[in-house]
């Protein structure tokens, strides 16, 4: 058995407690890489490292969106012919399917993928694929995309709600990259990393309570930290935080 696969049975357990014990401690500890961390591609990489391992395959990649240019970048890659930093048209490939489909989409062959990049002779042309969507709020930043480990490897709807978690931590660290270049810092009011972690996800949409849960805080606590980031922004509500923060992403593309 592939060794990956090893892993990946070894993480999620046999029962439905060792599961979830094994993909809460990969998700845990990528929160913990996001706290304070802004270089973007390292981050990336090892959010879908973690994300096909436990997926139980060895290739994939995520992609950032330039809504106005109508292109998708591709950021990093794993095994998939190497064309991190490349560009392409956003009604193309496993990206311009997600962004058609406004979510996440499957296909059993990546061949029957419309406008496809990849030749018909590598192997990943002949196996399944999955792809979601990385959101901030409603905007659609990004996409993260895993291909099937064999010819007769699928993708379920379990598969792709694990998928959708490392989307999230990928929308944090993109919009952790793109905030630390755009957001006009306040005399003596710099956020802490831990502020910044709760802020972040405050504008994807988050409750209180699940944020308490993905941090492993009360959520009376998340709530010192949202008034702390309120009154050290400037932002007079949560909604208008997560809506200044989307507005400047889809200016930056």
């Amino acid at each position: 058995m592939n060794r990956l696969k090893l892993a990946s049975i070894e993480l999620r357990g046999r029962g439905v407690g060792g599961e979830v014990h094994g993909q809460l401690s990969v998700l845990a500890a990528l929160a913990n890489d996001l706290a304070g961390e802004f270089a973007l591609k390292p981050l990336l990489e090892r959010i879908l490292r973690n994300a096909v391992l436990l997926l139980g395959c060895e290739s994939g990649s995520i992609c950032t969106i330039d809504e106005l240019r109508q292109v998708y970048r591709k950021e990093v890659d794993l095994d998939v012919g190497c064309r991190s930093g490349e560009v392409f048209s956003l009604d193309e490939g496993v990206t311009g399917a997600v962004i058609r489909a406004d979510g996440a989409v499957t296909f059993s062959r990546y061949s029957a993928v419309p406008g496809g990049h990849i030749h018909p002779d590598d192997v990943r042309f002949s196996r399944a694929v999955v792809g979601v969507p990385i959101r901030l709020g409603s905007v659609v930043i990004g996409t993260c995309i895993v291909f099937g480990h064999d010819e007769e490897s699928t993708f379920d709807d379990e598969d792709t709600r694990l998928l959708e978690l490392f989307a999230i931590h990928a929308a944090v660290a993109i919009a952790n990259s793109r905030l630390l270049v755009t957001r006009v810092p306040l005399p003596d009011a710099a956020l802490t990393a831990r502020e910044r972690e709760v802020s972040l996800l405050v504008e994807t949409g988050w409750p209180d309570k699940r944020i308490a849960f993905e941090l492993g805080i009360s959520a009376k606590t998340v709530e010192k930290h949202v008034g702390t980031i309120l009154r050290k922004t400037g932002a007079r509500n949560r909604t208008e935080l997560a809506s200044w923060a989307a507005s400047v992403l889809v200016a930056r593309g």
